[in-house]
């Protein structure tokens, strides 16, 4: 006898119910590389760093400090500080870090970490929730002292601590791509004799991909994933990944107490589901072997949830 789904014969949007704190996280990220590129164009074309511009500025009147700022006599000069002062503002915007004072000790966070450490935060509070209307005898978030007790956990910490090195890892992967493409557009621009304004616009379209079709900007397959939308998927896909870990490690830890749980594969149940997540809607799994499945691919929005294995031995009966 099949066993139906609680889960999967209801229209959902989002079973982890993080849309919101996702699309948070991907407009600060957004955010800042609107504000890269704004740099960008203004270094170039309103202050000139190249010193490109056929008119100079001949009055007395106070220029800006970046004006003509790389405007060397040499073009692999302009090219190598202009990378260097570009390197220096992703590292103040995109890959910026402080100290924040998490879990009652102060440390150096990335500014994505407290996305994070939220989404994996819920994936911990829903976990609960889910394991208690499954049937399993587990204490409420509050009666076990409260969210950030749970989370002070060392299994906790740990996973954290990997998901922010691993998010952290990923923008800096795409960030350095990103810096080798700008430099080999900016080196042909100057070959080309491109003046500042189309050198703009080529750097800003390898950064967010619009108009990089009449800019060749593509690669030997005529693809091009501009690194700005790279990151947004970045964004989403590690936020459901820190979601998922956060509950398979909930499943764990009572399993640990003698609660013997699988997982339910749950997808979003709309029309963006794709073929290959709808197959695997509502199979079940034990915890070893659903914990690397998702995201199952980029922008996956799929979970686990906790399944009464009891519940089939007592229907085989």
């Amino acid at each position: 006898m099949e066993v139906l789904s609680t889960y999967a014969s209801t229209k959902r949007y989002d079973p982890t119910q993080t849309t919101a704190l996702r699309n948070a996280f991907a407009r600060e990220m957004k955010r800042r590389f609107i504000e890269l590129k704004r740099v960008i164009k203004e270094a170039i074309v309103t202050q000139d760093c190249f010193g490109l511009n056929k008119k100079k500025i001949t009055t007395m009147q106070v220029v800006p400090p970046g004006y003509e700022a790389f405007s060397f006599m040499r073009d692999p000069e302009k090219v190598e500080a202009f990378m260097r002062w570009l390197q220096l503002q992703e590292d103040r915007g995109l890959l910026s870090k402080g100290t924040l004072s998490q879990l009652g000790s102060a440390v150096e966070n990335a500014w994505t970490d407290r996305y994070i450490f939220d989404s994996y935060k819920r994936g911990v509070m829903q976990a609960r929730e889910e394991l208690r209307k499954a049937g399993y005898a587990v204490p409420s978030v509050e009666a076990a002292g409260g969210i950030m007790a749970i989370m002070g956990m060392p299994m906790h910490l740990d996973r954290v601590g990997l998901l922010y090195t691993r998010m952290f890892t990923g923008l800096t992967g795409i960030t350095a791509q990103m810096d080798v493409l700008i430099s080999q557009i900016l080196s042909q621009g100057m070959i080309d004799g491109d003046g500042s304004r189309l050198i703009a616009q080529k750097l800003l379209a390898s950064i967010d991909g619009v108009g990089m079709g009449t800019l060749g900007l593509t690669d030997a397959l005529g693809r091009f994933i501009p690194p700005q939308q790279r990151a947004d998927t970045l964004v989403r896909t590690e936020m459901i990944r820190a979601y998922h870990l956060a509950s398979i490690q909930e499943y764990r830890n009572w399993g640990v107490e003698g609660v013997y749980v699988m997982a339910e594969w749950v997808t979003a149940g709309d029309d963006r589901v794709c073929e290959k997540c709808h197959e695997l809607e509502g199979k079940k799994f034990t915890l070893d072997e659903i914990e690397p499945l998702i995201p199952f691919h980029p922008r996956c929005r799929c979970m686990a949830m906790p399944y009464l294995a009891e519940l089939d031995k007592y229907l085989k009966r």
